[in-house]
């Protein structure tokens, strides 16, 4: 892992920390050694929130090659009990989830495209494909980095080179950049794989769960390093700081913040700035709430184009 400073959306240096701390399951599998301290910066310009440390290339290769097969899931149970079978294998698999989750981003691209301008469509980072709207496109691609089997109408692309070599009328990158290091590297590459007055919609997590008691000094730190030394006290204390944060929004008192597979968490101004930042105009946003058990999970879609 590396360390950055300067927030990914907007570039500017000021910004407020708290202690955090790099998931167990993330440090073993991707990174490959003990759990460690990292900071959770919030930009003070335009309200990112991300974590300081981030992913190298080939820790991401590691980390998503096999995504959730059976040596992800028996890695991450390990260190997660309460990261079931259920819960790996329904995740973009869940027909009602499917529905709900195209109905959403449906409605706020429907009024800004005409299905007669669109051929080609690319879901980038889309598992399988199965999020495209069957009504969008003739030829559907997607580009995955784990050996998902595309669904029947959907074709895989193979490679990075093999895909900048395209162009798209529409792409779909939805629950990818909360998950990058990068993330206006992937919005660069996206912009030129994209057909002049082409639309690119914009999906992530709308995770803005409170932090107040996640401490910023010298006394909290050395409280996160102690349970760095007690793996069973490390797992208790994470289990109980989700458990707060899925039912609550807010991490509780001695609870933890922890690093896992999201390194970035986007509001709208946020995401506004990493948009324009790599040459895209913002047409239409929404958050749409698309799951309500046993938390409400709500997404931020942005819809945008070339400028």
């Amino acid at each position: 892992m590396y360390t950055i400073e300067a927030c990914p959306c907007c570039l500017s240096k000021e910004s407020r920390a708290r202690w955090a701390v790099v998931a167990p399951f993330l440090a073993h599998y991707a990174v490959g050694r003990p759990p460690f301290l990292c900071k959770l910066l919030e930009c003070s310009a335009c309200s990112f929130r991300f974590f300081d440390v981030r992913l190298t290339p080939d820790e991401v290769a590691r980390l998503y090659s096999g995504y959730r097969g059976e040596q992800y899931f028996a890695e991450r149970h390990r260190w997660e009990f309460w990261y079931s079978r259920k819960v790996n294998d329904g995740i973009g698999g869940d027909p009602d989830e499917i529905v709900k989750r195209v109905a959403a981003y449906e409605r706020l691209f429907r009024p800004h495209v005409s299905p007669a301008t669109v051929k080609t469509v690319l879901d980038y980072g889309g598992d399988r494909g199965q999020f495209i709207p069957e009504s969008l496109g003739t030829d559907k691609f997607v580009f995955e980095l784990s050996d998902a089997v595309p669904v029947p109408g959907v074709t895989r692309i193979a490679s990075e080179q093999q895909l900048n070599s395209m162009k798209f009328d529409f792409i779909m990158a939805l629950g990818v950049l909360e998950h990058c290091s990068e993330p206006a590297d992937i919005l660069e590459q996206l912009r030129s794989c994209l057909n002049p007055g082409s639309l690119l919609c914009v999906g992530v997590p709308f995770e803005r769960y409170g932090i107040g008691f996640a401490g910023r000094g010298s006394l909290y730190r050395a409280y996160l390093n102690a349970l760095l030394h007690l793996p069973a006290a490390l797992v208790a204390v994470d289990f109980y700081s989700a458990a707060a944060r899925i039912r609550l929004n807010h991490i509780p008192p001695f609870g933890l913040i922890k690093c896992h597979e999201h390194l970035n968490f986007f509001d709208k101004v946020s995401m506004t700035a990493l948009l324009e930042r790599t040459g895209f105009e913002v047409v239409d946003s929404t958050i749409e709430c698309v799951a309500k058990y046993p938390a409400k999970v709500e997404s931020l879609y942005m819809l945008a184009r070339l400028r």
